[in-house]
């Protein structure tokens, strides 16, 4: 059995894009053709289960993704895109198993409220 784990920031309330790869015995060539149904999902917040269902993402636009869901889609390269919206702030676990390759792929996500930031452009200071 394989695992993959990554880590990373983001902000509360935007749909979070991610990238899995399962790959064949080879460990190189992408498993084509996988569904939801050929998938395990946990999700835990703050260490919690939460019981979000993987769905089919496929005719899902960014703009109808809702909390509640962790949406699943192939990519033209084989890989899989998933997409879901936090909808709190803290630690979210997002982990996928392939039973059938024996692969498990975990992504962590750190749910903060980032502030807005506007480039003011550049600054110049001149001392005399």
């Amino acid at each position: 059995m394989s695992a993959t784990f990554r880590s990373r920031q983001i902000q509360v309330n935007q749909v979070v894009f991610d990238q899995v790869d399962l790959f064949q015995n080879d460990f190189f060539s992408r498993v084509p053709g996988l569904l939801v149904t050929d998938m395990v999902l946990t999700v835990f917040f703050n260490n919690t289960s939460v019981s979000w269902p993987l769905v089919d993402g496929t005719s899902v636009t960014d703009s109808q993704v809702v909390s509640g869901f962790v949406y699943w889609t192939e990519l033209p390269n084989h890989a899989y895109g998933l997409r879901f919206l936090p909808n709190s702030l803290g630690h979210w676990n997002v982990s996928l198993t392939y039973t059938a390759g024996q692969q498990i792929v975990t992504v962590d996500y750190d749910v903060v409220n980032l502030p807005l930031t506007v480039d003011s452009g550049l600054t110049a200071n001149f001392c005399s």
